[in-house]
């Protein structure tokens, strides 16, 4: 997408749609901006009451002689609630009735910087930019005969200076991150195989500068003792793959990131096997691998003075005469071993390899790991937040403030010690399962079993939120690209 700026509203030029933003009063709407010769256009639909400017409200209307047929009349709400999320879901809802018109190059008028409350300039293109961007995607699928939504190609702020764009510029950056994110959650599980994410790192690394990109095959993997990932694998037509991701944005700093993602590209639930209607989606199993992927390519598109690494164990936990077993034991890269309880809980198996290794070979100085781990964090909190984890209470504030900023919501969860009990094997240290109760709490107990007290480590169960049965205000249906946008806002602050 092209993004420009154009400082006063009679320079601009022709496009197929404008947008007007109001603000609500209860005497009837405030033009937020000068409406220049569309004034009269306003006018009559204003007096007539068929607009208020509540927040999302729009009014379509037509114009003659302009240099737009269209013109979009935005209601924004109350200058005084005016914040990051609305904005977001104001403007997602112009980037919709672009898609309607097959408009693809829209003049966005902005608020008169004089009115603001509570938002920075920065916040209020931050804002109208992710409202535009976020829906201004569309998921190509293979042989599909589908009409192609037709997507905004040329977005033009009018009434600021070209030197205020860095914000949208920005937000275009982290949205391509998220959509990098959603196109691998949402590819078929015969394409995005482990192999195909190893390649899809590598390609990463050749594209962005300061980009390393290391991946191990079955028999790296082997000599690294990942027990567990080498269990779920079992079953699979195809070898697990290790991958690490890393960007030095800071080369002299010592402070370093690792994120980790849940790579599983196809769970059927091993011989455990999931039921009808369980199993459809879940190619979006790996949604956390993705997540981090996304991230490390919008850290490196921005340029970010910072050290990350996403760290991945890839697999599919399949069905075979091979397939790993209830009641099996393994040992896992920490050395620890493992009851298997239930093979469905194979989430949590691939990830204890992956921090046992990220802890002892990647020298971090925290780990944040996110997966679709559970239902039970589904049935707490619905699909619009997702569930937090944190050893650490700084940590996991500032991951809660990134998620106010982003709105990617969070609820943090409790670590409670004594849930340890369930999940004790009479055979191996631990068992890979817990019980009904409490299941998102002991898997995130389960997890810390292989990190360190010394390291901050948090876990974001994305189950929930990874994935869209419907259409959200900016978000749409299937892969949602969650995390992205709150972990590049989590890692500008460190």
């Amino acid at each position: 997408m092209q993004i420009s700026a154009v400082p006063e509203i009679n320079k601009r030029k022709e496009s197929d749609l404008i947008v007007f933003p109001f603000w609500y009063q209860k005497k009837g709407p405030k033009a937020a901006a000068s409406l220049g010769t569309f004034q009269a256009t306003a006018k009559t639909p204003i007096e007539a009451k068929d607009f208020s400017g509540k927040s999302g409200e729009i009014l379509l209307l037509y114009s003659k002689g302009a240099k737009e047929k269209r013109c979009l009349l935005l209601g924004l709400g109350k200058e005084e609630e005016l914040d990051l999320e609305s904005l977001r879901k104001a403007y997602a809802l112009v980037a919709k009735e672009c898609h309607k018109r097959k408009a693809a190059k829209i003049n966005l008028v902005v608020p008169n910087v004089s009115e603001l409350r509570g938002l920075t300039v920065d916040e209020l293109l931050t804002g109208m930019s992710e409202g535009i961007l976020l829906p201004n995607y569309q998921w190509k699928e293979l042989g599909s005969k589908r009409e192609e939504k037709t997507l905004i190609k040329h977005l033009s702020f009018i009434g600021v200076l070209p030197k205020m764009l860095g914000p949208a510029t920005d937000a275009m950056k982290v949205a391509e991150g998220v959509y990098f994110a959603r196109d691998l959650v949402n590819g078929s599980a015969d394409r995005i195989t482990p192999q195909y994410l190893a390649k899809t790192a590598q390609e990463l690394a050749t594209k962005f500068s300061g980009v390393k990109a290391t991946v191990f095959g079955k028999n790296e993997i082997e000599k690294q003792k990942m027990g567990l990932l080498l269990a779920v694998s079992r079953g699979s037509a195809v070898d697990p793959a290790f991958i690490t991701l890393s960007y030095k944005g800071a080369p002299r700093s010592k402070d370093h990131t690792v994120l980790v993602g849940k790579g599983v590209t196809y769970d059927t639930g091993g011989l455990n096997i999931k039921p009808t209607g369980s199993m459809e989606t879940m190619r979006s199993d790996m949604a956390g691998s993705a997540t981090v992927l996304g991230t490390l390519a919008a850290v490196a598109s921005l340029g970010l003075k910072v050290n990350v690494t996403a760290v991945i164990a890839a697999t599919e936990n399949s069905v075979d005469g091979r397939s790993y077993k209830p009641g099996d034991v393994y040992t896992s890269h920490k050395g620890t071993t493992v009851e298997v309880g239930n093979t469905d809980a194979e989430g949590r198996l691939t990830l204890a390899d992956a921090l046992s290794y990220s802890v002892d070979h990647l020298k971090p100085t925290r780990i944040i790991d996110l997966a679709t781990l559970t239902g039970s964090v589904v049935i707490a909190l619905g699909e619009d937040v997702s569930g937090l984890f944190a050893n650490q209470d700084t940590l996991a504030n500032s991951l809660l403030e990134a998620s106010k900023q982003t709105g990617e919501s969070m609820w943090r969860l409790p670590l409670y010690a004594p849930y340890k009990e369930l999940f004790k094997s009479d055979i191996a240290d631990l068992k890979n399962i817990g019980g009904r109760a409490a299941g998102s709490i002991t898997a995130a107990l389960f997890l810390q079993e292989f990190v360190t007290s010394d390291i901050p480590w948090a876990h974001i169960d994305i189950a929930g939120t990874a994935f869209c049965n419907k259409e959200r205000a900016y978000i749409p249906k299937n892969a949602s690209g969650y995390g992205v946008r709150l972990l590049v806002d989590f890692l500008r602050k460190i």
